[in-house]
This record gives C-alpha cells, structure tokens and sequence, in this order.
C-alpha cells in the first residue's frame, strides 16, 4: 500500500542555533533601501478584510484576532469601498455617530465610521517598484497620513489595491519612532537618528 513513498531521514538539531524572520534580509535597512521592502504586499500576504455591515466591536474582535490595527472594508459582493482602523472604533467616531443617529453601540456598524476609499490617497505600484524607503517616509510626512494605499492594474485595466505601506512599518524596519523621524528638519538628521536607532547597545 504505501511502496511509492519512503521514509525521510530525520536529523539532529543540537547545533540549530538561529531562527528565520520575515524581517530578515540579510542587509541593514536604511532610507536608501527600496521602497518594497516596506509595502505589505497582496500578492503575497492576504488582505484582512470585513463586511461594512459588520458591528464595529465585532470588528475590533476581529483585528485583535489577527493582530492588526486596520481592516479593509468590502460590501457583500467583495467590492473594496474603504478602511477601518482601531483608532475609530475606540476614538470618538463611534460616540459622535451614536449621540447624531440616537442609536446605541450596538446599532454602530463599520459604515457608520469607516473611512470611505474616495478620502484614501494611494501610490501606483509601479511608483512604488522605483521609489526609496526615503522618498515614501517624505511623502507621509508631508502629506501626514499614517496609511498609503497601493494600487496596480491588470493587463484588461482593471485596477485594484495591491498593497499597503504604514507610517508604523517603517519605523518597525528602520527601528526608530517614525514620530522621532517627523519631527527632524532634514534627512542628515533622520539618517543619524536612523544609524542610532539601528545600533546594538549591550
């Protein structure tokens, strides 16, 4: 029954010492470095998404259980219509909605609060493939948002959101509080803060 399989060697393990990351690349990161290697890339990790009539707390249940802090919103045909972020679950918005509409928190749903796709601004992918983490962490500071989408577009012209780039993933991969970063007047100092941050300390 089992002739066409065979049994695997087994090994040793007493000389494993390290484990792989995903955020190991073998090469410092730095304001340089490409600008994918900060994109939450689609077409390799799966979207989290939820239903715009989804009950927001069931919502924050949801990003707590796959440990995000922003869900991308979708009607009941898959469509993307915007986003959603923790911050506007906790924050006021839910409260200010309740207190307008006379309704309880339990009547709040994603819609209520989300951010609609036509207030998001995006990157193509193509300017992403030829930009540096540098020129993306310029365009959140002058621009102040936390999130930029990131769309492309197939070969028929159908366009759809490839990725994600976060405020909050840069700082992860440049270790350094991109708060600490916004506030530098120039990019000497935001490399100097950036080769700080990357140094061991004992």
């Amino acid at each position: 029954m089992f002739e066409e399989f065979y049994t695997l060697r087994l090994q040793d393990n007493s000389e494993v010492e390290n484990l792989l990351t995903p955020e190991f690349t073998g090469e410092q990161v730095s304001l340089r470095s490409p600008a994918s290697q900060v994109i939450t890339d689609f077409s390799i990790t799966m979207p989290v998404t939820v239903s715009e009539d989804t009950q927001v707390d069931e919502a924050l249940e949801r990003m707590k259980n796959q440990h995000v802090r922003m869900l991308f919103v979708t009607t009941q045909a898959d469509k993307f219509v915007g986003v959603i972020t923790a911050r506007d679950i906790s924050g006021t918005k839910a409260m200010i909605h309740m207190n307008s509409c006379g309704i309880s928190r339990q009547e709040v749903l994603v819609s209520d609060i989300m951010h609609n796709k036509t207030d998001l601004r995006s990157l193509t992918f193509d300017q992403v493939k030829h930009s540096r983490i540098g020129d993306i962490m310029l365009t959140l500071k002058s621009s102040g948002d936390q999130h930029l989408l990131v769309v492309d577009e197939t070969e028929l012209g159908i366009k759809r959101i490839r990725g994600i780039i976060s405020a909050s993933d840069i700082s992860r991969k440049l270790k350094v509080g991109f708060d600490i970063m916004q506030e530098a007047k120039s990019f000497a100092e935001i490399e100097k803060i950036v080769a700080q941050g990357s140094e061991v300390s004992c």
